[in-house]
């Protein structure tokens, strides 16, 4: 679905952020990238998604180079789904003006039939769907902005940080609602995120980046179980 190999990439006249990196994401899983800040992981999902041109090195989705491909371009021909860090909901908004957005492209006809199907699959956002984004809490925004995302009805989600700012509680919900895309759809999944313990919980693998190289990837269970990682990444060493 998703093969990057050895991208270089930067913003404007600086040096080199990416050094390198290859990935692959297929469809029906969820791919991690973790890596303390700085490390890359950021620009690489902007690469991916179309925000930033890799300087070297190609981007491909189902076989076809798209690292030229601008992000709006990315979202209607090529089925990407993009949920950026911050920003990611309009506050003054209702909660339905928020997930019609995401398909104004669509016939007006396709566009209802999809947000009434997402309604009955989220009753927690439709109860609330003439409400202002503003008024929900922090986990129920982050639903939103991937329900938002959905309607579109996108083969490929990239998501930044979706667990940034919530509480515990609302992490897990969040994450819940992510596996649950996965398993409900099939959909490829490309997750940056700082919450390494809890992302690697919902992932299938994982690449860990330091200094725009992949220092380590493999299989989500196989990382947390891997004694260097949990040391490095995980707060703590493996007992025994």
């Amino acid at each position: 679905m998703i093969d990057v190999s050895n991208v270089r990439a930067g913003y404007g006249d600086g040096a080199d952020i990416l050094n390198g990196i290859s990935l692959h994401a297929a469809g029906g899983e969820i791919v991690t990238i973790l890596g303390p800040n700085g490390c890359g992981k950021s620009t690489l999902l902007k690469c991916i998604a179309g925000f930033l041109a890799p300087r070297a090195g190609t981007i491909a989705i189902d076989g076809e180079d798209v690292g030229a491909v601008p992000v709006h371009r990315k979202v209607r021909g090529y089925g990407v789904g993009f949920v950026p860090q911050t920003d990611n909901v309009f506050a003054t908004l209702s909660v339905s003006e928020n997930i019609r957005l995401g398909a104004r492209h669509l016939p007006r006809a396709e566009r209802e039939e999809r947000f009434d199907a997402l309604m009955r699959q989220y009753p927690t956002l439709a109860a609330k769907q003439n409400r202002k984004a503003s008024a929900l809490s922090g986990g129920e925004r982050q639903i939103l902005s991937l329900v938002r995302a959905l309607i579109a009805g996108p083969k490929i989600l990239l998501l930044d940080e979706p667990s940034a700012g919530l509480s515990p509680l609302m992490m897990h919900e969040v994450f819940d609602a992510i596996a649950g895309i996965r398993d409900d759809t099939g959909m490829c999944i490309v997750m940056v995120e700082q919450n390494a313990f809890e992302a690697l919980g919902i992932a299938d693998r994982a690449y860990v980046l330091t200094l725009g190289t992949v220092a380590m990837e493999g299989r989500a269970r196989d990382l947390l179980a891997d004694p260097s990682m949990r040391e490095l990444y995980l707060g703590g060493s493996v007992a025994g």
